[in-house]
């Protein structure tokens, strides 16, 4: 995306060629795109015409990171890479909103709008093709809140440090940033946080809070408000203790448009995900789901194992649907059934996808 950004033709654009790129010039073992190696291809294929160049920005706390990306957003208009989820996943942050010019003096960040891809084996690749289109295959405008951005995506990566400690990392232009750093505010909240909020209030909150970021009248998101936000997705995630958020359809004629994502015990918004092409709305029955998944065989982790074979009163599914940041679903708005059948647990994807386990150790992903 950012080399197309910056006048590379999506012809030249080969995703197998650009991975063994940055693979074949990591610094670092284990990874599968390292910050070097992806630094390295951008400089090498960046286009004569563009007469910047592009670094390994690091720094040691979220708000000098995060104060680089903003700078480097409005001074030059060329998206930042971005490492997110710990060392896991590489996303490009195309988009910021703050409360005020940053450049005037003291700002605040409101939150930022991402590409979050999936590798997309469907070369040639197009400005129009299915890549960032939603679902499965990685969303191209997502809006993420300040606070969400650093409590679950930008937390911080020990790539290269020497005693070990967190760097924020980037691949964007060396400049330092002649801003200040983001100023650091309490999040909004609308209920307490001692119980989970009652889905039929989330609408509520919602709107509120779409007005409150000014997200109704932002353009990426045009499309996705034509649309009715209907019944809320209660999500556990699984990395981190006592927290959930709803996920939130926007639906039209029948067909999702886009999700949002509510904080579900505090009710303040976490996440847009706009989807460029509408899909049909997933089964959310439990009933339906374990219908489905009667007599299925699923290949179990263990080499050699063989497979299992889920059988209707032998397995149980949640009821909450789960997540946790994995090469298995790298977005919340793609979360799991979980399912246990004796010593088992296996996940299906809400979109389909069955996995007997979640990974969560990949780099550079």
């Amino acid at each position: 995306m950012v080399l197309a950004e910056i006048g590379v033709p999506y012809s030249d654009l080969d995703q197998d060629d650009l991975y063994n790129s940055n693979h074949n010039h990591n610094v670092q073992a284990g990874w599968a795109s390292d910050p070097e190696g992806v630094k390295f291809t951008m400089v090498n294929r960046k286009p004569s015409s563009f007469h910047n160049t592009f670094v390994v920005y690091r720094k040691p706390s979220e708000p000098e990171g995060s104060q680089k990306l903003v700078y480097t957003l409005l001074q030059y208009g060329v998206s930042p890479i971005v490492l997110v989820y710990g060392c896991m996943h590489w996303i490009v942050v195309c988009g910021v909103q703050t409360n005020v010019n940053p450049a005037t003096g003291a700002y605040t960040i409101d939150g930022f709008w991402v590409n979050n891809p999936v590798y997309e084996d469907n070369e040639p690749h197009t400005a129009g093709d299915i890549c960032g289109s939603g679902q499965s295959h990685g969303i191209e405008n997502q809006w993420i809140s300040y606070a969400t951005w650093q409590n679950t995506y930008f937390t911080g990566c020990d790539y290269d440090s020497a005693d070990g400690s967190l760097q924020y990392l980037s691949v964007c232009d060396p400049s330092e940033p002649k801003i200040g750093i983001p100023r650091q505010i309490e999040p909004t909240r609308y209920f307490d946080g001692r119980s989970l909020v009652d889905a039929r209030r989330i609408s509520g909150v919602l709107n509120q809070e779409l007005r409150r970021y000014l997200l109704l009248k932002n353009k990426n998101m045009a499309r996705m408000i034509r649309g009715k936000f209907t019944k809320p997705l209660l999500v556990r995630r699984l990395d981190a203790e006592g927290r959930y958020f709803y996920l939130v359809p926007s639906v039209s004629e029948s067909n999702v448009i886009g999700y949002a994502q509510v904080d579900a015990r505090y009710g303040n918004l976490e996440s847009v995900f706009t989807l460029k092409r509408s899909s049909k709305p997933y089964i959310t029955s439990v009933n339906r789901v374990v219908n489905r998944l009667n007599g299925l065989r699923i290949e179990l982790p263990q080499k050699d194992a063989g497979l299992f074979r889920l059988l209707k009163g032998k397995f149980q599914i949640d009821k909450t649907l789960v997540w946790k940041p994995c090469r298995e679903s790298y977005s919340p708005h793609l979360p799991f059934w979980q399912i246990t059948a004796g010593p088992f647990t296996f996940y299906q994807r809400i979109d389909g996808p069955i996995y007997s386990q979640l990974t969560v150790n990949g780099r550079g992903i």
